[in-house]
């Protein structure tokens, strides 16, 4: 990675770089995407977008978030279960 030019870092998320072949790479925990600089833009414009939309959900005061496990195997069989 010392090739690499950090664009932007968080010590305990992640970082994305840029190498000197224009590809830029978004290093997570476990995750590790490559993009070519037009893709990225791309990426770039939906998570705002994306940001955008969260933050201005409407969201009930006191709402627990629910977790639901789907498997991509059974996903397109069945509806997800969930657990109360």
């Amino acid at each position: 990675m010392e090739d690499q030019t950090i664009l932007a870092n968080d010590p305990e998320f992640g970082n994305v770089t840029v190498c000197p072949g224009g590809v830029v790479h978004v290093n997570l925990v476990h995750v590790s995407l490559k993009f070519g600089p037009s893709d990225f833009v791309r990426l770039s414009d939906l998570m705002t977008k994306a940001r955008s939309s969260f933050e201005n959900r409407q969201r009930p005061r006191n709402a627990k978030p629910r977790l639901q496990l789907v498997s991509s195997e059974d996903a397109e069989d069945s509806a997800p279960e969930t657990q109360d």
